[in-house]
């Protein structure tokens, strides 16, 4: 089978010669850009028991609106359970946005005492 000739690296900035369309330096890694849009940690494991809890607790449980996101309320990072639907609410984007930032400063808060104990 014919083989193409070397050519330029189609990274702009490079002037290296392959025959793969990028040199070893540019070639893009597998999964390297792949979409973050569920996050790192989503599985279908993940989806579907987050839709069996919107489903069951459509409602935010803080204002009432239509609940779009599932917290856990212990937060994983403190020891909270990811997969114990006792430790999950639904929640809006907005009261998720809180409770994450309020879930944040009591870290920082946690973290910094151990500083300066």
């Amino acid at each position: 089978m014919p083989v193409a000739p070397p050519s330029r690296c189609a990274d702009p900035e490079c002037q290296e010669l392959t025959t793969e369309g990028r040199c070893e330096a540019h070639r893009r890694k597998a999964w390297a850009n792949r979409s973050k849009a569920w996050g790192s940690g989503s599985t279908r494991k993940w989806r579907e028991a987050r839709k069996r809890q919107l489903d069951h607790e459509p409602d935010c449980r803080r204002c009432g609106a239509k609940a779009t996101q599932v917290d856990h309320i212990l937060p994983l990072s403190e020891g909270g359970s990811k997969w114990d639907p006792a430790n999950w609410q639904s929640l809006c984007g907005d009261c998720h946005d809180v409770k994450s930032a309020e879930d944040q400063r009591r870290r920082t808060r946690i973290e910094g005492s151990r500083l300066t104990s």
